[in-house]
């Protein structure tokens, strides 16, 4: 069952800008395979504000901590450059 995160996290990046990694809780998880770019386009016409993006980047990949069980989760680039953790699928 997906849990929800929304936990700030650094993350690594591979010279072709994948993410490679991520620290969440202090510890590195290593992306495992090849992760998958989503985007998705959220309804801003709905708001009055002025969008500063309009598509969401989202990342679904599989990674492990330090050789442990690897799990599939969604890494989310924001506005501001800065990543979050968003979903851990299990």
């Amino acid at each position: 069952m997906p849990g929800k995160i929304d936990a700030t996290v650094d993350v690594i990046l591979a010279k072709n800008g994948d993410p490679a990694a991520f620290i969440w809780d202090r510890f590195e998880h290593t992306v495992i395979g090849q992760p998958q770019a989503i985007f998705t386009r959220h309804p801003w016409w709905e708001t009055s504000a002025i969008p500063t993006l309009i598509d969401t980047e989202l990342w679904r990949l599989d990674a492990s901590r330090a050789g442990a069980e690897q799990h599939r989760y969604d890494l989310r680039r924001d506005a501001d450059g800065s990543w979050v953790l968003a979903v851990d699928w299990g």
